[in-house]
């Protein structure tokens, strides 16, 4: 079959072509403003955030896709499936949103992060933490979306952040140690503050709450002393405040803890621990048990023997009650399948 091409056709060829580029590219870029994205209810926060921040006047996909048209085209065919979960409500609450390194520095170049930035009083070089792979938002998860930023999702550039490698620890590929001295950034370091997260009970939940490779930037183990080859290692690092207990406890603390609660003293576990209500948790006994325990330990194992073999085993009983009264001690009677693994 022979097509015939004529002026005409050509003509209509070229409009409709045309208007398909200008309609595509009029739908790309309206598709890629805030005021678009806006029109979605669960979106409103963030956008009017987003208005109010330092970020304003930044298209969405600026931040939300790589570089470069082929990224480009590909945000946008995922962002088609977008409007039928709008209509659905098939999708996650709370909507998190991705932000790469190489988003941020369309406009944050070199010349801008690698020479040091002093703000507040505070020194901060980011040439080594972009070579050392961080991310923008590991620090600067909120300087868009300000508060709209999901709770558990907002990051700030705090110490405990800084901590993470500036622990006297850390070596960088290059063998240079990232020290926690203060003047590294602080130009006045504000002397006795303490960092952010160290509120009212801090004493209490910093052995859970804390980062324990962070402690001795601000808390050396032992006033004056020289770390050991190798360094400090973190049971080194805590023994100072908590008496001479080895934090954290090692793995058969379990086994050994009563010793240990005999030698340092109570007030040794008192430290974390509240030793009226905590220890009966799993003894359910007094502890050290009283002088005249063995008299009346049967009584005891009758109502709960389960408990005894919290730190004993049936064969503890039984190089008593075999040697001195024939039979099975009674109580454990009831502890058929139980004597295996328990205690020690």
């Amino acid at each position: 079959m022979r097509i015939r091409v004529t002026t005409r056709k050509v003509v209509i060829t070229a409009v409709v072509v045309t208007a398909f580029l200008v309609l595509t590219g009029f739908a790309l870029i309206s598709t890629s403003t805030t005021a678009f994205c806006g029109l979605c209810h669960n979106m409103k926060a963030s956008v009017d955030a987003l208005e109010r921040s330092a970020h304003a006047g930044v298209n969405c996909e600026q931040c939300h896709s790589k570089p470069g048209p082929f990224f480009f085209l590909t945000a946008k065919m995922e962002a088609l499936q977008e409007p039928v979960k709008q209509i659905s409500g098939n999708y996650e609450e709370p909507i998190l949103g991705v932000v790469q390194n190489a988003s941020c520095r369309r406009c944050h170049t070199d010349e801008q992060l690698f020479p040091t930035i002093s703000r507040g009083g505070i020194n901060v070089n980011h040439k080594h933490l972009i070579e050392a792979g961080y991310q923008c938002v590991t620090c600067h998860s909120t300087v868009a979306h300000l508060a709209a930023v999901p709770q558990g999702s907002r990051t700030y550039p705090t110490m405990d952040q800084c901590l993470v490698c500036h622990n006297n620890h850390y070596t960088a590929a290059d063998g240079t140690v990232a020290y926690s001295r203060c003047d590294l950034c602080h130009i006045k370091p504000a002397e006795g503050r303490a960092p952010a997260n160290h509120v009212a009970n801090w004493l209490r939940i910093h052995g859970s709450a804390g980062i324990l490779s962070t402690c001795t930037a601000c808390h050396p183990p032992v006033e004056g002393a020289s770390p050991p080859p190798g360094g400090w290692t973190s049971m080194q690092d805590c023994t100072g405040c908590h008496r001479g207990v080895l934090m954290p406890h090692p793995e058969a603390w379990l086994h050994v803890h009563g010793a240990a609660s005999l030698k340092k003293g109570e007030q040794s576990c008192a430290l974390c621990h509240e030793t009226k209500t905590y220890c009966v948790g799993c003894h359910r006994v007094p502890l050290p048990h009283p002088a005249n325990f063995v008299a009346t330990h049967p009584t005891v194992a009758k109502n709960d023997a389960a408990t005894c073999l919290t730190c004993h085993k049936v064969d503890n009983c039984n190089a008593c009650h075999q040697a001195h009264r024939k039979g099975s001690p009674p109580a454990h009677e009831l502890l058929t399948g139980q004597t295996a693994g328990n205690g020690t």
